[in-house]
């Protein structure tokens, strides 16, 4: 199961599903189409012992967004009635008991009168106007600059696109030539207990207005990166990146 818990929405095809039907309505589909869409989507793509989790997570998502179809309800419902979801749960007693409470709460609340429906605001999506192998210069608040160098650009399944930096180990007033550039080694990650590690850093935009452009200039194209073997890094927006230098790389 994807499930890590017992409520309907604990479950990764719950907020796959979330995900795609809100997405289709900030792109001002109708209610009925984003239904559509995501009927047609989901179960041509779901195996048996999932079906179950599909209507049940669809009709409380629907019903929070307060665009709850009746024949999605009544899918749900019949569900509900028939015990079908239970069998998932019956070699664990305890979460089948749960899961039991879970499903007859679902059912009165989806025989409630719904929130009225909003308008859902089109997602944004971050994208960046960097490439692999660009250094770019970062303004400190202090006024220094530091140079970060693009390992890649991160590209997920939900359009969104970002870089994936290595923080290099040099600090100044002027900017060092692309030689210098090229030879500059990856600046360590250190722990608060002092422990320090090679750690790259992509930085993901908070939204639109979270963006550096004005502290942030490509100065070199092609530039050399650490040949460090390295898959996982630290997530962090644009508007937290400064205290991360601080507190982690005592850059100031």
């Amino acid at each position: 199961m994807g499930a890590w818990g017992t409520a309907v929405l604990s479950d990764d095809l719950a907020g796959d599903i979330s995900f795609r039907y809100k997405d289709l309505l900030g792109e001002e589909y109708s209610g009925e189409e984003a239904s559509r869409l995501v009927i047609n989507e989901f179960l041509g793509e779901v195996d048996s012992e999932e079906v179950t989790v599909f209507w049940l997570s669809f009709a409380l998502i629907q019903w929070k967004a307060g665009r709850l179809q009746e024949q999605v309800k009544n899918k749900a419902i019949e569900i509900i009635d028939s015990g079908a979801d239970l069998e998932r749960w019956e070699e664990e007693p305890k979460l089948l008991k749960k899961r039991t409470t879970v499903l007859q709460k679902l059912k009165e609340q989806l025989s409630s009168p719904q929130p009225q429906a909003k308008k859902v605001p089109k997602r944004f999506v971050a994208d960046t106007h960097l490439k692999a192998g660009d250094a770019v210069s970062y303004e400190l608040l202090s006024g220094n600059f530091i140079i970060l160098k693009v390992v890649k650009i991160i590209e997920e399944w939900t359009g969104d696109r970002y870089p994936l930096f290595e923080i290099c180990d040099w600090i100044g007033k002027e900017i060092p030539s692309k030689t210098q550039i090229d030879d500059l080694k990856m600046k360590n990650w250190t722990w608060d207990n002092g422990v320090q590690e090679v750690k790259r850093v992509a930085v993901v935009p908070a939204g639109k207005r979270d963006n550096p452009k004005k502290r942030i200039k490509v100065e070199e194209e092609g530039v050399e990166l650490s040949e460090v073997q390295q898959k996982s890094y630290t997530l962090c927006t644009w508007k937290d990146l400064d205290e991360n230098l601080k507190e982690f790389y005592h850059f100031e």
